[in-house]
């Protein structure tokens, strides 16, 4: 029988087990697995812009994706200082939320809620995104949290609804620590280089501002 999409979940699983189940299932897929699963971050990164752009009452024109896990999001415009601002970090701080999200209504029960509003979130998304990584990435994660959401059973979806809090979560520090990592190597490289000090700076703002033009 189908739980109702905004009912406590009830499950005779140990909350504590599942929790720590999940976070290893979900730190394997974002850590060591981070170069296939990268674009589910991702678009969870570009959508943190999206949305907080959108209530902030800019128009969302459309999204993309790239296949080494970029993306951009475009607005019609160019945006007030006052909105640019917040709407650069939450893609930065998207991912975390949308965890954090998650997380609260898997703690109390509401597991398959979690996945609705996953879904909501990317039916949405299906409007602005273009590009080929994008018309595949999105629709097969919509398709997979609705046979979650619809068909499995109970005591897999509390699994599952902690691994992809979880995920998310873990994905938004590790997509941080790949931009740091991603920077200081440019750097020590370009220290190393004769020429040294003054091309290692150069080559970081250039790292930086490249991660930074990528992932807006």
């Amino acid at each position: 029988m189908t739980p109702v999409p905004l009912a406590a979940t009830v499950t005779d699983a140990d909350p504590v087990r599942v929790a720590v189940l999940a976070a290893v299932i979900a730190w394997v897929g974002a850590v060591p697995m981070y170069v296939v699963t990268n674009l589910a971050a991702t678009v969870a990164h570009e959508g943190g812009h999206a949305l907080l752009g959108r209530l902030l009452g800019q128009k969302v024109t459309s999204i993309r994706l790239q296949r080494n896990g970029a993306g951009a999001t475009y607005f019609g415009g160019d945006l007030p200082w006052a909105v640019s601002i917040p709407v650069i970090m939450m893609g930065h701080l998207g991912p975390s939320a949308f965890g954090l999200g998650a997380a609260w209504l898997a703690v109390r029960g509401y597991t398959v809620a979690v996945f609705w509003a996953s879904l909501a979130f990317l039916l949405l998304m299906l409007f602005v995104v273009r590009g080929p990584v994008g018309w595949l990435v999105v629709p097969v994660l919509t398709v997979l949290l609705f046979l979650v959401a619809v068909y499995a059973e109970a005591d897999t979806q509390v699994l599952l609804a902690y691994v992809w809090a979880w995920f998310l979560l873990i994905a938004a520090v590790e997509d941080s620590l790949v931009v740091m990592r991603n920077a200081v190597y440019a750097t020590v490289t370009a220290m190393a280089a004769p020429g040294g000090v003054d091309r290692g700076r150069l080559r970081c703002i250039r790292a930086a501002a490249t991660q930074h033009q990528l992932r807006q």
